[in-house]
């Protein structure tokens, strides 16, 4: 025997080379090689699809957060609230949710903290400009602390964490 040559039967009998076999399965070959190739695009289109919704979530949180850190009281409850919408969202992993809580921590403090002296006539603060300004609304500051306690119960839940009664307690707070 000196050359090696594996030879099949065909169903007539006939021998048919190796060759021949490997040229009839080709297209089955080709098919399956499509059908991997298209496997791993759809799953590369998938990851980039998730990837861009992260950077877009991403981009909205960032800006949550610093008007959630404004000074101005408007500015600051939207951010607050539409941090509070972010925070339900699967996009969000768990590092990002307590990054989101952060924003939570001043308003709730304000709170949580008793005043030394209590306020005499109506509240003055120092405008931008250093002229004096009548402070804030109570109902507005109302407002932003119930939406900083939202987020909190919010980002707690999340983070499978305790939240404090008096906090709940807030948030749920219909005012």
């Amino acid at each position: 025997m000196d050359s090696l040559i594996i030879v099949a039967q065909a169903a007539g009998g006939q021998d048919v080379a190796w060759w021949e076999v490997v040229s009839a399965l080709s297209p089955l070959a080709t098919l399956l090689a499509a059908t991997i190739a298209g496997t791993i695009a759809w799953q590369a289109l998938k990851q980039r699809s998730l990837a861009d919704r992260r950077g877009e979530w991403w981009g909205r949180a960032q800006w949550a957060l610093n008007a959630a850190l404004s000074e101005d009281p408007a500015l600051k409850e939207t951010g607050l609230g539409i941090l509070g919408i972010l925070a339900t969202s699967s996009l969000a992993t768990d590092e990002e949710i307590e990054i989101l809580s952060v924003a939570a921590v001043q308003p709730l403090a304000q709170v949580s903290r008793p005043s030394a002296l209590p306020e005499q006539g109506p509240a003055r603060e120092q405008g931008p400009g250093g002229e004096q300004r009548q402070a804030r609304a109570p109902e507005t500051q109302d407002r932003i602390v119930r939406r900083a306690a939202k987020l909190q119960v919010v980002t707690d839940r999340r983070l499978d964490r305790p939240t404090e009664e008096w906090i709940r307690r807030l948030a749920a707070d219909p005012k």
